[in-house]
Protein backbone atom coordinates (compact mmCIF):
# COMPACT_ATOMS: atom_id res chain seq x y z
CA UNK A 1 0.00 0.00 0.00
CA UNK A 2 1.14 3.50 -1.13
CA UNK A 3 1.93 5.75 2.53
CA UNK A 4 2.07 8.33 0.16
CA UNK A 5 -1.34 10.02 0.04
CA UNK A 6 -2.08 11.21 -4.09
CA UNK A 7 -2.99 14.12 -2.74
CA UNK A 8 0.15 14.86 -1.63
CA UNK A 9 3.03 16.07 -3.32
CA UNK A 10 5.89 13.36 -4.06
CA UNK A 11 9.96 14.04 -4.48
CA UNK A 12 12.38 11.25 -5.73
CA UNK A 13 15.84 11.62 -4.22
CA UNK A 14 18.48 9.95 -6.13
CA UNK A 15 21.76 8.33 -4.76
CA UNK A 16 24.22 8.50 -7.82
CA UNK A 17 27.37 7.51 -5.78
CA UNK A 18 28.65 4.11 -7.44
CA UNK A 19 29.95 1.37 -5.05
CA UNK A 20 32.99 -0.28 -6.08
CA UNK A 21 33.26 -3.68 -5.74
CA UNK A 22 34.65 -6.02 -2.52
CA UNK A 23 38.07 -7.41 -3.78
CA UNK A 24 38.36 -11.49 -2.74
CA UNK A 25 41.33 -13.20 -3.04
CA UNK A 26 40.46 -16.87 -2.79
CA UNK A 27 43.97 -18.21 -2.44
CA UNK A 28 44.53 -16.62 1.00
CA UNK A 29 40.89 -18.05 2.05
CA UNK A 30 41.67 -21.32 1.31
CA UNK A 31 45.33 -21.30 3.25
CA UNK A 32 43.34 -19.95 6.11
CA UNK A 33 40.82 -22.43 5.56
CA UNK A 34 42.83 -25.96 5.36
CA UNK A 35 44.53 -24.62 8.41
CA UNK A 36 41.15 -24.08 10.37
CA UNK A 37 40.60 -27.55 9.66
CA UNK A 38 43.72 -29.10 10.34
CA UNK A 39 43.71 -27.02 14.05
CA UNK A 40 40.22 -27.51 14.46
CA UNK A 41 39.88 -23.79 15.67
CA UNK A 42 37.57 -21.06 13.92
CA UNK A 43 39.41 -17.96 11.64
CA UNK A 44 41.11 -15.67 13.23
CA UNK A 45 39.71 -12.46 10.73
CA UNK A 46 41.52 -9.67 11.44
CA UNK A 47 40.30 -6.67 10.23
CA UNK A 48 42.04 -3.42 9.71
CA UNK A 49 40.85 -0.18 8.57
CA UNK A 50 42.75 2.86 9.78
CA UNK A 51 46.22 4.05 10.67
CA UNK A 52 46.11 2.51 14.66
CA UNK A 53 44.42 -0.60 12.92
CA UNK A 54 47.62 -1.13 11.10
CA UNK A 55 50.38 -1.46 13.71
CA UNK A 56 48.24 -2.56 16.66
CA UNK A 57 46.45 -5.06 14.93
CA UNK A 58 49.57 -6.20 12.90
CA UNK A 59 51.09 -8.23 16.27
CA UNK A 60 48.12 -10.58 15.85
CA UNK A 61 48.72 -11.60 12.66
CA UNK A 62 52.46 -11.83 13.13
CA UNK A 63 52.09 -13.93 16.17
CA UNK A 64 48.90 -16.31 14.57
CA UNK A 65 51.66 -17.03 11.58
CA UNK A 66 54.25 -17.71 13.81
CA UNK A 67 52.04 -20.31 15.82
CA UNK A 68 50.57 -21.86 12.87
CA UNK A 69 47.17 -20.20 13.56
CA UNK A 70 44.60 -19.79 11.38
CA UNK A 71 44.43 -16.30 9.94
CA UNK A 72 43.83 -13.85 7.58
CA UNK A 73 42.53 -10.30 7.24
CA UNK A 74 39.95 -8.29 6.31
CA UNK A 75 40.89 -5.10 4.94
CA UNK A 76 38.29 -2.04 4.38
CA UNK A 77 40.36 -0.36 1.99
CA UNK A 78 38.97 2.85 3.55
CA UNK A 79 42.56 4.13 3.64
CA UNK A 80 43.89 3.75 0.26
CA UNK A 81 46.35 6.74 -0.39
CA UNK A 82 50.08 6.43 0.23
CA UNK A 83 49.92 7.93 3.01
CA UNK A 84 47.28 7.14 5.19
CA UNK A 85 47.21 3.25 3.38
CA UNK A 86 51.21 2.97 4.24
CA UNK A 87 51.22 1.17 7.34
CA UNK A 88 49.39 -2.07 5.01
CA UNK A 89 52.88 -2.09 3.77
CA UNK A 90 54.74 -1.37 6.72
CA UNK A 91 53.74 -4.35 8.20
CA UNK A 92 53.78 -6.70 5.31
CA UNK A 93 49.43 -7.58 5.56
CA UNK A 94 49.15 -7.52 2.43
CA UNK A 95 50.02 -10.94 1.88
CA UNK A 96 47.18 -12.07 4.44
CA UNK A 97 44.54 -9.66 2.64
CA UNK A 98 41.70 -12.20 1.93
CA UNK A 99 39.00 -9.29 1.18
CA UNK A 100 39.44 -5.69 0.90
CA UNK A 101 36.05 -4.11 1.21
CA UNK A 102 36.63 -0.91 -0.68
CA UNK A 103 35.02 1.07 1.56
CA UNK A 104 34.72 5.01 0.31
CA UNK A 105 32.67 8.57 1.95
CA UNK A 106 32.05 10.16 4.44
CA UNK A 107 31.30 9.28 8.14
CA UNK A 108 27.51 8.18 7.22
CA UNK A 109 28.43 6.72 3.54
CA UNK A 110 31.44 4.53 5.08
CA UNK A 111 29.08 3.21 8.24
CA UNK A 112 25.93 2.42 5.90
CA UNK A 113 28.78 0.52 3.15
CA UNK A 114 30.20 -1.12 5.79
CA UNK A 115 27.19 -3.14 7.48
CA UNK A 116 26.22 -4.26 3.71
CA UNK A 117 29.94 -5.03 2.58
CA UNK A 118 31.17 -6.65 5.89
CA UNK A 119 27.95 -8.79 6.43
CA UNK A 120 27.92 -9.85 2.44
CA UNK A 121 31.28 -11.39 2.65
CA UNK A 122 30.72 -13.04 5.78
CA UNK A 123 27.49 -15.02 3.80
CA UNK A 124 29.85 -15.25 0.91
CA UNK A 125 32.03 -17.17 3.05
CA UNK A 126 29.24 -19.11 4.63
CA UNK A 127 28.08 -19.91 1.13
CA UNK A 128 31.43 -21.13 -0.19
CA UNK A 129 32.74 -23.51 2.95
CA UNK A 130 29.72 -24.10 4.50
CA UNK A 131 28.84 -23.77 8.45
CA UNK A 132 31.81 -26.23 9.41
CA UNK A 133 34.32 -23.67 9.09
CA UNK A 134 34.02 -21.11 11.42
CA UNK A 135 35.07 -17.28 11.33
CA UNK A 136 36.06 -15.01 14.56
CA UNK A 137 36.30 -11.40 13.09
CA UNK A 138 38.27 -9.44 15.78
CA UNK A 139 38.44 -5.65 15.50
CA UNK A 140 40.27 -2.91 16.70
CA UNK A 141 39.53 0.10 19.51
CA UNK A 142 36.69 2.72 18.84
CA UNK A 143 37.12 2.97 15.55
CA UNK A 144 34.12 3.26 12.58
CA UNK A 145 34.95 -0.37 12.00
CA UNK A 146 35.02 -1.50 15.41
CA UNK A 147 31.66 0.28 16.04
CA UNK A 148 29.67 -0.91 12.58
CA UNK A 149 31.38 -4.55 11.73
CA UNK A 150 29.74 -5.85 14.50
CA UNK A 151 26.10 -4.65 14.09
CA UNK A 152 27.09 -6.30 10.39
CA UNK A 153 28.26 -9.37 11.91
CA UNK A 154 25.60 -10.19 14.53
CA UNK A 155 22.37 -9.02 11.76
CA UNK A 156 24.11 -10.91 8.55
CA UNK A 157 25.61 -14.31 10.07
CA UNK A 158 24.20 -14.18 13.75
CA UNK A 159 27.81 -14.18 15.73
CA UNK A 160 29.66 -12.14 17.35
CA UNK A 161 32.89 -10.76 17.39
CA UNK A 162 36.13 -10.47 19.28
CA UNK A 163 37.29 -6.93 20.26
CA UNK A 164 41.19 -6.10 20.57
CA UNK A 165 41.51 -2.43 22.93
CA UNK A 166 38.53 -3.75 24.45
CA UNK A 167 36.38 -1.14 26.87
CA UNK A 168 37.71 2.28 26.29
CA UNK A 169 36.18 4.71 28.23
CA UNK A 170 36.27 8.35 28.61
CA UNK A 171 36.93 10.26 31.30
CA UNK A 172 37.18 13.72 32.82
CA UNK A 173 39.06 14.61 36.01
CA UNK A 174 36.54 17.02 38.58
CA UNK A 175 39.02 19.77 38.12
CA UNK A 176 38.02 20.32 34.68
CA UNK A 177 34.80 21.81 36.06
CA UNK A 178 36.39 24.33 38.01
CA UNK A 179 39.23 25.82 35.98
CA UNK A 180 39.26 29.46 35.54
CA UNK A 181 39.16 29.49 31.25
CA UNK A 182 39.81 33.42 31.23
CA UNK A 183 42.77 33.53 33.92
CA UNK A 184 46.11 33.62 33.27
CA UNK A 185 46.95 30.95 35.24
CA UNK A 186 49.93 30.71 37.56
CA UNK A 187 52.68 28.34 38.49
CA UNK A 188 50.89 27.20 41.53
CA UNK A 189 47.34 27.37 39.57
CA UNK A 190 48.90 24.06 37.23
CA UNK A 191 50.69 22.42 40.11
CA UNK A 192 47.25 22.15 41.91
CA UNK A 193 45.41 21.40 38.64
CA UNK A 194 48.06 18.54 37.39
CA UNK A 195 47.70 17.56 41.18
CA UNK A 196 44.03 17.12 40.71
CA UNK A 197 44.54 15.12 37.30
CA UNK A 198 47.16 12.60 39.05
CA UNK A 199 45.84 12.00 42.45
CA UNK A 200 41.76 13.45 42.42
CA UNK A 201 38.44 12.07 41.50
CA UNK A 202 37.53 11.45 38.00
CA UNK A 203 33.86 10.95 36.59
CA UNK A 204 32.78 9.35 32.77
CA UNK A 205 32.38 11.72 30.08
CA UNK A 206 31.39 10.05 27.06
CA UNK A 207 30.73 12.80 24.48
CA UNK A 208 34.25 12.65 23.29
CA UNK A 209 36.38 12.01 21.48
CA UNK A 210 33.48 11.50 18.38
CA UNK A 211 32.70 9.35 16.94
CA UNK A 212 35.20 7.37 19.10
CA UNK A 213 33.48 6.95 21.92
CA UNK A 214 30.11 6.13 20.35
CA UNK A 215 32.16 3.25 18.16
CA UNK A 216 33.01 1.67 21.07
CA UNK A 217 29.48 1.42 23.09
CA UNK A 218 28.06 0.06 20.16
CA UNK A 219 30.54 -2.11 19.46
CA UNK A 220 30.23 -3.66 22.83
CA UNK A 221 26.93 -4.79 22.25
CA UNK A 222 28.01 -7.32 19.29
CA UNK A 223 31.67 -8.60 20.68
CA UNK A 224 31.72 -12.23 22.44
CA UNK A 225 35.21 -11.97 23.28
CA UNK A 226 36.46 -8.84 25.10
CA UNK A 227 40.53 -7.95 24.97
CA UNK A 228 40.76 -5.44 27.40
CA UNK A 229 44.38 -3.27 27.94
CA UNK A 230 43.59 -2.96 31.90
CA UNK A 231 41.29 -3.87 34.73
CA UNK A 232 40.02 -0.95 34.58
CA UNK A 233 38.71 -1.46 30.74
CA UNK A 234 37.61 -4.72 31.82
CA UNK A 235 35.74 -3.05 34.84
CA UNK A 236 33.99 -0.53 32.61
CA UNK A 237 32.62 -3.81 30.70
CA UNK A 238 31.32 -5.83 33.71
CA UNK A 239 29.74 -2.37 35.21
CA UNK A 240 27.94 -2.25 31.90
CA UNK A 241 26.59 -5.79 32.30
CA UNK A 242 28.77 -7.93 30.19
CA UNK A 243 29.12 -11.33 31.17
CA UNK A 244 32.92 -10.95 33.33
CA UNK A 245 34.25 -14.24 31.93
CA UNK A 246 34.35 -12.59 28.15
CA UNK A 247 36.17 -10.16 29.20
CA UNK A 248 40.28 -10.71 29.39
CA UNK A 249 42.97 -7.91 30.33
CA UNK A 250 45.90 -8.84 28.46
CA UNK A 251 47.39 -5.19 27.49
CA UNK A 252 47.82 -3.57 24.52
CA UNK A 253 48.96 -4.79 21.37
CA UNK A 254 50.81 -1.08 20.58
CA UNK A 255 53.47 -2.73 23.01
CA UNK A 256 54.23 -5.85 20.29
CA UNK A 257 54.05 -2.95 17.73
CA UNK A 258 56.89 -0.97 19.12
CA UNK A 259 59.09 -4.15 19.63
CA UNK A 260 58.29 -4.91 15.87
CA UNK A 261 59.77 -1.44 14.45
CA UNK A 262 62.42 -1.02 17.49
CA UNK A 263 63.86 -4.58 16.12
CA UNK A 264 64.16 -2.94 12.27
CA UNK A 265 65.76 0.10 10.70
CA UNK A 266 63.42 2.17 8.16
CA UNK A 267 65.56 2.29 4.80
CA UNK A 268 65.68 5.80 5.39
CA UNK A 269 65.84 8.05 8.76
CA UNK A 270 63.39 10.37 9.77
CA UNK A 271 66.08 12.79 9.95
CA UNK A 272 67.16 12.11 6.33
CA UNK A 273 63.43 13.94 5.57
CA UNK A 274 63.42 16.23 8.25
CA UNK A 275 67.41 17.23 8.56
CA UNK A 276 66.47 20.28 10.95
CA UNK A 277 64.83 18.14 13.70
CA UNK A 278 68.47 16.63 14.72
CA UNK A 279 69.07 19.86 16.16
CA UNK A 280 68.04 20.61 19.70
CA UNK A 281 65.12 19.39 21.55
CA UNK A 282 61.76 19.67 20.16
CA UNK A 283 58.34 19.46 20.63
CA UNK A 284 56.33 17.09 18.36
CA UNK A 285 52.47 18.21 17.74
CA UNK A 286 49.47 16.44 16.37
CA UNK A 287 45.87 17.79 16.31
CA UNK A 288 43.29 16.15 14.73
CA UNK A 289 40.05 15.46 17.11
CA UNK A 290 36.97 16.90 15.62
CA UNK A 291 36.22 18.62 19.31
CA UNK A 292 39.34 20.11 19.01
CA UNK A 293 38.77 21.77 15.66
CA UNK A 294 35.84 23.82 17.18
CA UNK A 295 36.08 27.59 17.10
CA UNK A 296 37.38 28.24 20.89
CA UNK A 297 39.73 25.66 20.82
CA UNK A 298 41.37 25.11 17.82
CA UNK A 299 41.97 29.53 18.04
CA UNK A 300 43.25 28.51 21.68
CA UNK A 301 46.15 25.70 19.93
CA UNK A 302 47.01 28.40 17.17
CA UNK A 303 47.45 31.13 19.51
CA UNK A 304 49.71 28.87 21.79
CA UNK A 305 51.37 28.04 18.54
CA UNK A 306 52.09 31.43 18.01
CA UNK A 307 52.93 32.36 21.89
CA UNK A 308 55.63 29.24 21.88
CA UNK A 309 57.22 29.93 18.45
CA UNK A 310 57.48 33.74 19.16
CA UNK A 311 57.89 34.43 22.90
CA UNK A 312 60.06 30.78 24.42
CA UNK A 313 62.25 29.24 22.99
CA UNK A 314 61.15 25.84 22.35
CA UNK A 315 61.24 24.30 19.33
CA UNK A 316 58.00 22.69 18.04
CA UNK A 317 56.83 20.57 14.15
CA UNK A 318 53.11 20.37 13.86
CA UNK A 319 52.34 17.75 12.52
CA UNK A 320 49.84 18.11 9.70
CA UNK A 321 47.11 15.98 9.00
CA UNK A 322 44.03 16.09 6.71
CA UNK A 323 41.43 17.81 9.63
CA UNK A 324 44.38 20.40 10.65
CA UNK A 325 44.76 21.74 7.52
CA UNK A 326 41.04 21.75 6.90
CA UNK A 327 40.58 24.08 9.98
CA UNK A 328 43.93 26.39 9.04
CA UNK A 329 41.90 26.94 6.05
CA UNK A 330 38.48 27.67 7.19
CA UNK A 331 39.17 29.63 10.15
CA UNK A 332 42.22 31.72 8.00
CA UNK A 333 44.94 30.43 10.22
CA UNK A 334 46.54 29.22 7.31
CA UNK A 335 48.92 31.99 5.96
CA UNK A 336 49.50 33.15 9.66
CA UNK A 337 51.30 29.55 10.45
CA UNK A 338 53.66 29.87 6.99
CA UNK A 339 54.39 33.06 7.63
CA UNK A 340 55.56 32.18 11.27
CA UNK A 341 57.20 28.80 9.72
CA UNK A 342 58.78 31.04 7.02
CA UNK A 343 59.92 33.48 9.51
CA UNK A 344 61.56 30.72 12.61
CA UNK A 345 62.34 27.88 10.41
CA UNK A 346 64.90 27.05 13.07
CA UNK A 347 62.53 26.55 15.69
CA UNK A 348 59.02 25.88 13.91
CA UNK A 349 58.14 23.31 11.30
CA UNK A 350 55.41 22.37 9.66
CA UNK A 351 55.03 18.31 7.90
CA UNK A 352 52.97 16.41 6.62
CA UNK A 353 51.72 13.44 8.16
CA UNK A 354 54.58 11.08 8.74
CA UNK A 355 53.96 7.67 6.53
CA UNK A 356 55.70 5.37 8.28
CA UNK A 357 55.12 4.79 11.85
CA UNK A 358 58.92 3.62 12.02
CA UNK A 359 59.54 7.37 11.41
CA UNK A 360 57.46 8.09 14.78
CA UNK A 361 59.32 5.30 17.02
CA UNK A 362 62.76 6.82 15.29
CA UNK A 363 62.27 10.09 16.61
CA UNK A 364 60.12 9.49 19.91
CA UNK A 365 63.43 7.42 20.55
CA UNK A 366 65.99 9.83 19.48
CA UNK A 367 66.38 12.15 22.34
CA UNK A 368 65.51 14.69 19.90
CA UNK A 369 61.64 15.00 21.34
CA UNK A 370 60.78 16.28 24.71
CA UNK A 371 57.58 16.44 24.63
CA UNK A 372 54.64 15.08 22.55
CA UNK A 373 51.39 17.47 22.68
CA UNK A 374 48.76 15.61 21.28
CA UNK A 375 45.03 14.37 20.83
CA UNK A 376 45.81 10.89 19.83
CA UNK A 377 44.30 8.09 21.99
CA UNK A 378 46.62 5.54 20.68
CA UNK A 379 49.86 8.50 21.57
CA UNK A 380 48.91 8.52 24.80
CA UNK A 381 49.36 4.77 25.32
CA UNK A 382 52.29 4.90 23.15
CA UNK A 383 53.95 7.36 25.07
CA UNK A 384 54.55 5.33 28.42
CA UNK A 385 57.28 3.45 26.28
CA UNK A 386 59.32 6.67 25.46
CA UNK A 387 60.70 7.91 29.06
CA UNK A 388 62.90 10.30 27.48
CA UNK A 389 59.28 11.66 26.04
CA UNK A 390 56.88 14.35 28.30
CA UNK A 391 53.02 13.18 27.36
CA UNK A 392 50.67 15.94 27.04
CA UNK A 393 47.10 15.61 25.94
CA UNK A 394 45.14 18.95 24.42
CA UNK A 395 41.79 17.50 25.59
CA UNK A 396 38.99 18.19 28.30
CA UNK A 397 38.88 14.12 28.50
CA UNK A 398 40.68 11.14 27.77
CA UNK A 399 39.36 7.40 27.02
CA UNK A 400 43.05 6.66 28.32
CA UNK A 401 42.39 8.01 31.43
CA UNK A 402 44.70 5.34 33.01
CA UNK A 403 47.50 6.96 31.84
CA UNK A 404 47.24 10.12 34.36
CA UNK A 405 45.66 8.82 37.03
CA UNK A 406 47.10 4.93 37.30
CA UNK A 407 50.67 5.23 35.23
CA UNK A 408 50.84 8.37 36.01
CA UNK A 409 52.94 9.89 33.05
CA UNK A 410 49.87 11.87 31.36
CA UNK A 411 48.56 15.23 31.63
CA UNK A 412 45.52 17.13 30.11
CA UNK A 413 46.74 20.18 29.07
CA UNK A 414 42.82 21.81 27.91
CA UNK A 415 42.58 23.78 24.96
CA UNK A 416 40.52 26.47 26.58
CA UNK A 417 42.78 29.13 25.97
CA UNK A 418 46.14 30.13 24.49
CA UNK A 419 47.30 31.16 28.01
CA UNK A 420 46.53 27.85 29.87
CA UNK A 421 48.06 25.86 26.78
CA UNK A 422 51.49 28.11 26.67
CA UNK A 423 51.41 28.09 30.40
CA UNK A 424 51.19 24.71 31.07
CA UNK A 425 53.95 23.67 27.96
CA UNK A 426 56.46 26.10 29.97
CA UNK A 427 55.89 24.16 33.56
CA UNK A 428 56.28 21.08 31.94
CA UNK A 429 60.01 22.19 30.95
CA UNK A 430 60.86 23.36 33.81
CA UNK A 431 63.17 21.35 35.69
CA UNK A 432 61.57 21.25 38.77
CA UNK A 433 58.19 21.48 37.05
CA UNK A 434 55.66 18.64 36.66
CA UNK A 435 57.50 17.06 33.65
CA UNK A 436 59.80 15.55 35.60
CA UNK A 437 57.32 13.90 37.53
CA UNK A 438 54.96 12.57 34.93
CA UNK A 439 58.59 10.93 33.06
CA UNK A 440 58.75 8.88 36.05
CA UNK A 441 56.50 5.96 33.82
CA UNK A 442 54.64 2.95 35.03
CA UNK A 443 54.59 0.82 31.55
CA UNK A 444 50.55 -0.53 32.28
CA UNK A 445 50.24 -1.93 29.05
CA UNK A 446 51.71 -4.74 29.06
CA UNK A 447 55.46 -6.52 27.97
CA UNK A 448 56.66 -5.81 24.47
CA UNK A 449 55.64 -9.46 22.61
CA UNK A 450 53.91 -11.16 25.39
CA UNK A 451 49.99 -9.26 24.66
CA UNK A 452 49.29 -10.49 21.05
CA UNK A 453 50.79 -13.89 22.13
CA UNK A 454 48.33 -14.22 25.30
CA UNK A 455 45.27 -13.62 22.98
CA UNK A 456 45.97 -16.29 20.75
CA UNK A 457 46.45 -18.45 23.89
CA UNK A 458 43.26 -17.20 25.26
CA UNK A 459 41.29 -18.26 21.97
CA UNK A 460 42.91 -21.85 22.09
CA UNK A 461 41.77 -22.20 25.27
CA UNK A 462 38.67 -21.58 24.64
CA UNK A 463 38.13 -23.48 21.04
CA UNK A 464 39.64 -26.34 22.62
CA UNK A 465 37.83 -29.39 20.71
CA UNK A 466 36.69 -26.99 18.09
CA UNK A 467 33.98 -26.11 20.26
CA UNK A 468 33.10 -22.30 19.35
CA UNK A 469 30.12 -20.74 20.94
CA UNK A 470 30.01 -17.27 18.83
CA UNK A 471 26.05 -16.00 20.09
CA UNK A 472 25.91 -17.83 23.59
CA UNK A 473 22.63 -17.78 23.85
CA UNK A 474 21.74 -17.63 28.53
CA UNK A 475 21.23 -21.04 28.95
CA UNK A 476 24.66 -21.52 27.65
CA UNK A 477 26.16 -18.54 29.91
CA UNK A 478 24.22 -20.23 32.64
CA UNK A 479 25.53 -23.38 32.28
CA UNK A 480 22.01 -25.09 31.98
CA UNK A 481 22.74 -27.22 29.26
CA UNK A 482 24.42 -27.32 25.79
CA UNK A 483 22.89 -26.92 22.19
CA UNK A 484 25.07 -26.28 19.05
CA UNK A 485 22.30 -24.13 17.27
CA UNK A 486 23.05 -20.72 16.80
CA UNK A 487 22.11 -18.30 14.53
CA UNK A 488 22.28 -19.77 11.38
CA UNK A 489 19.22 -19.66 10.34
CA UNK A 490 19.18 -16.35 8.96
Amino acid sequence: MDSNPSNQKRESMEFSRNLLPMDIFPDVLEQAVQRSKSANRPIMAVVIGTKPDFYKQAPLVVEAERRGYPVFVIDTGQHFDEVLGFGVKEFDLQRFVGCNLNIRGDLMEKASELIVKFGSFGRHFRKRYGNSVQMLPIVHGDTLVAGIAPLAWVFGIGQKVGQNEAGLRSMCPEAMRGIGIDKKPGQADIEKFVDAQLNGKWFIAREEPFPEQIDTWICSAGVRYFFAPTQLNKDNLVREGYPEESAFVVGNSVVDALAIKRSEKSERSVFDLYPQLENGEWIRMDIHRRENLTNRRFSSIVGAITDIVKNTDHKLVLVMLNATASALSKYGYDKELNRLASEHKDRFLMTPLWKEYAHVVEFLDSGHCWAELTDSGSMQEELLYFPKVTSLTARLNTDRPETVFDAKSNVLVPPVSRDWMTAMINEAHRSDGFGSQIRRKKEIYGRPGEVSKRIIEILNKEFEGGKADLYPWLHHRMGMWWESEGLDYM
